[in-house]
């Protein structure tokens, strides 16, 4: 009886044991399928509308019952599942820390959960949504390396591809969403791919894989909203590649097709461009006429404004219209995107104007050579016509070669073949034409500077001898052109003195032939004529001549020996120009103002004309330092 007992007590035992165990995961489970269920509405919510305050509060509440499962049943086996989910939740709420920890810790306390795998992954959104791009990138190649057969993988590699985008690596990412492409099976992945594809292409111009990219996404079943931007951008790029009848057909599909009237506007802007595109220069400006018209002061009507004017620059030679339709760009729409540099073009072209109907009407030389040299600078750096900017710097260099702006001239033509044309031999050949020419100005010394980047050393050693040689000239002349003014200072200063003591009223000693004279002093009459004479003398170089014939020391012909410069260049033993007046850095007259391109003292800071090639390897514009580029507005 007492052993019936016993064992009928044992038996209550366990089904009590066993019932408590089962309420116990019973109601693990029901919490965990709850926040499970909250988390998937949030998400359908998310992909709606987007977050905002009420599903962030959503997730809050999934967090919550998470946190009150893993406190409450430290010990459960579904533990696992609750970190995953309340990670998710918190990213998902931007709480991008917390939820990483928690990830972390999953991995670390449980490294064979089903959750280890996707956690890699969420840590690299995680990391991606906070920007820390290094480490996402880490993560998802870190997933992509131990689990290449996982069913996320395809995610990851989209991930993978937005990321190395973020990062600059634009080849990069193009690879990780072909990828995905290529090898997904799920259609809408393939399709996000395939346009994420597409629209980098454009974004770099290559023009042929963009169109590629969206005939691939173009497809039966697409939301009209993605076929309209799909279709807009495919037609853009057949007018890229010439392809206009076919960019033509889409955009008059599409008007078929517009139901709201902000649709309109870009596929006309479109259909004008496919015009364009055809070489039918008058039906294109006609509806760019009408897209002005219709949409006024708008981004379309700038838009079109914008693409009139390049019309007329570049197509029909008007630069007078030109102007006009550059200048009522910014009027449209001050921000769109065309109207910075439509108000660069339309200052460029007024200046350009003006300095053509200028020419010739009263010019000094100077004033001509800058009126030139400013003409090829708009030409190059504002109108890109660089053709033209090199014969105006040419014209200023054979034509007004003696002016101070001639050896800038020269500069930005040699810049122009170095870094624009890539031409290292004409490059040189010009870069020696300064140093010669012009050996005493900034420029001589930029030359230098570009020969050793071009790797000429031989010739760079010779020309910084020569160089030195014409500087060392001009530094002797200047120091007895200082020593020939205090000795007659201190002329000037003694007849005054003797004059004092003599009692002339005049304060001017008027010497006879018994008139001892203090040293230095010439005798005569007046003292004036002859202290001019004697000042004209000392003008004269160190080498002879005078002053109008006045060359740089003679190179004794070893530049000719190493690269010999083109026709139509000063030889290389002249320093100024055949028949010109005597160059800008020769030594002025007593009480004349310091030429600009006399070599500075000892101590005295490079001006700012002297350029080096920049870190980029692209070398400085030669208007960086040559002018204020206000001058061009």
């Amino acid at each position: 009886m007492n052993a019936r007992l016993s064992r009928g007590s044992v038996t209550v035992a366990i089904v009590s044991i066993c019932i408590a165990l089962s309420a116990y995961s019973c109601a693990y489970f029901n919490t965990l399928y709850n926040a499970r269920r909250v988390y998937n509405e949030a998400e359908v919510q998310r992909e709606e509308r987007g977050v905002d305050r009420q599903l962030k509060d959503k997730y809050g509440e999934v967090v919550k019952k998470c946190a009150n499962l893993i406190s409450s049943y430290p010990n459960n086996r579904w533990i696992d599942d609750a970190l995953f989910l309340m990670g998710q939740a918190l990213v998902r709420q931007g709480e991008y820390n917390n939820g990483i920890r928690k990830f972390m810790e999953l991995r670390t306390n449980f490294p064979d959960s089903k959750y280890a795998a996707p956690s890699l992954y969420w840590l690299a959104l995680a990391n991606f949504e906070k920007r820390d791009y290094l480490q996402a990138i880490e993560f998802a190649k870190r997933f992509l390396d131990r689990n290449p057969n996982h069913e996320l993988r395809y995610r990851v590699m989209f991930l993978a591809g937005d990321i190395l985008l973020e990062l600059e690596n634009t080849e990069e990412a193009l690879n990780f969403y072909s990828m995905v492409a290529e090898r997904a099976s799920k259609r809408e992945v393939v399709d996000e791919a395939v346009l994420k594809s597409a629209e980098l292409f454009y974004k770099k111009e290559r023009w042929s894989e963009a169109v590629a990219s969206y005939e691939k996404a173009l497809r039966k079943g697409l939301p009209w909203e993605l076929r309209y931007n799909i279709s807009l951008a495919l037609g853009e790029c057949y007018t890229k590649i010439g392809r206009c009848t076919e960019a033509m057909g889409i955009f008059d599909a599409l008007i078929e097709e517009i139901v709201t009237s902000k649709e309109k506007p870009p596929v006309v802007l479109g259909r004008a461009a496919s015009y364009e595109c055809m070489d039918s220069l008058d039906a294109a400006l006609t509806v760019y006429r009408e897209v002005t018209k219709d949409f006024p002061k708008s981004i379309f009507s700038a838009e079109a404004y914008y693409h009139m004017g390049i019309i007329y620059h570049e197509k029909m030679d008007s630069l007078v219209r030109a102007q006009d339709a550059f200048s009522k760009v910014a009027g449209e729409f001050a921000s769109s995107e065309f109207a910075a540099v439509s108000l660069q073009k339309s200052g460029s072209m007024k200046r350009f104007i003006e300095l053509q109907q200028s020419e010739g009407k009263g010019e000094t030389r100077e004033q001509a050579a800058d009126n030139r040299f400013l003409t090829a600078e708009i030409q190059l750096m504002r109108l890109g016509e660089m053709d033209l900017a090199i014969g105006n710097y040419r014209a200023v260099i054979d034509s007004f070669g003696e002016t101070e702006i001639a050896p800038k001239a020269g500069y930005a033509l040699a810049w122009i073949y170095h870094y624009k044309l890539a031409d290292s031999v004409q490059a040189a050949v010009l870069y020696r034409e300064i140093a010669e020419r012009y050996p005493r100005s900034p420029q001589a010394k930029g030359a230098m500077i570009e020969l050793g980047n071009l790797g000429e050393d031989e010739l760079k050693g010779v020309l910084a001898a020569y160089i030195d040689s014409a500087l060392a000239d001009t530094a002797a002349a200047r120091v007895e052109e200082l020593e020939r003014r205090r000795r007659m200072q201190a002329d000037s200063a003694a007849i005054d003195s003797m004059a004092a003591l003599r009692g002339d009223s005049t304060g001017t000693a008027v010497p006879d032939s018994a008139t001892v004279h203090p040293p230095g002093v010439l005798r005569g009459t007046g003292g004036a004529p002859e202290r001019a004479a004697r000042r004209d003398s000392l003008l004269i170089p160190l080498g002879g001549g005078t002053r109008d014939t006045m060359t740089a020391p003679d190179s004794t012909g070893m530049l000719d020996t190493i690269i010999k410069p083109p026709a139509a260049a000063t030889p290389a033993d002249t320093v100024t120009p055949p028949g010109g007046p005597a160059p800008a850095d020769t030594i002025p007259p007593a009480g004349g103002a310091v030429p600009i391109d006399t070599i500075a003292p000892p101590g005295t800071p490079a001006m700012p004309d002297t350029a080096a090639a920049d870190g980029a390897g692209n070398g400085p514009s030669p208007s960086e330092s040559l002018e204020d580029p206000e001058e061009f507005d």
